[in-house]
């Protein structure tokens, strides 16, 4: 279907493309408008990049055109990266760059998708509620760079949390557990070959405001405190959102 899109459109109209992806950089030769591409790794021709010193820039007639170092994104993750670099190169001339810097640095992402409720004493805290399975929690946890306080837990929707296990290993320090499916994911993880104990530490919350309490009481400076429970919320909530919100309610009122 993309291809289709890019092909079908007239000399007039501009097409952003994946430079870092085989598929879509093979589409470069068939747009017949103005092409613009993004990447990670290298230079692109025009379009925008991740240059060596982290600063995503715009190409324009060869030349580079800072707009944001990687660390200021208020948004973690490589993903987010790229979806800058992508929204670069759709801006265009329409946006200016110090706009779009702007944006990079005081977007907080969507309700409830790994976003950034506040920081305290120099911890940040996240509400990820809409991961409501082992998968959408692997997907979080990947977009931090170091190891954090994770709160998991909730309705049993009967999946398996063995997939999951590994990346707890490698991405928490400090495991907070709640709720009913609390029993099936340290099952999960002590199951794990990898796992060593304490790494990560594993704790059992009563309820969100004494997961809360905990992850507060045990955090430290430069600490990153998400919930991203793996699990639906129907044993204390009504859906995510509500969970969220009562989530970003407590952390509010530390």
């Amino acid at each position: 279907m993309p291809r289709r899109i890019s092909t079908h459109q007239d000399a007039f109209s501009t097409t952003v493309l994946g430079a870092d992806n085989e598929i879509t950089a093979a589409m470069v030769p068939e747009v017949r408008g103005l092409c613009e591409t993004f990447s990670l790794k290298n230079r692109v021709e025009r379009g925008a990049y991740l240059r060596g010193d982290g600063v995503l820039c715009r190409v324009k007639d060869g030349k580079d055109i800072p707009i944001v170092h990687r660390d200021e994104i208020r948004l973690p993750g490589e993903h987010n990266i790229l979806n800058f670099l992508a929204a670069i190169c759709a801006a265009g001339d329409r946006v200016k760059p110090e706009t779009v810097a702007e944006v990079a640095r005081t977007f907080g992402g969507v309700e409830h998708r790994i976003e950034l409720v506040r920081e305290l004493d120099g911890v940040r805290w996240y509400n990820d509620s809409i991961a409501t399975s082992p998968t959408r929690a692997m997907a979080g946890l990947a977009s931090f760079s170091q190891k954090i306080i994770l709160i998991a837990g909730g309705y049993d929707k009967n999946l398996s949390y063995h997939p999951l296990a590994p990346v707890l290993t490698e991405k928490v320090k400090l495991l907070i557990l709640l709720g009913a499916t609390a029993d099936k994911i340290e099952a999960a993880l002590r199951g794990y070959a990898g796992y060593k104990e304490g790494a990560p530490q594993i704790l059992r919350a009563k309820d969100m405001a004494d997961a809360v309490s905990l992850a507060h009481d045990r955090s430290e400076q430069d600490d990153i405190v998400s919930l991203s429970p793996a699990s639906a919320s129907f044993d204390h909530y009504r859906n995510f959102e509500e969970r969220g919100r009562h989530f970003k309610d407590l952390v509010r009122a530390l």
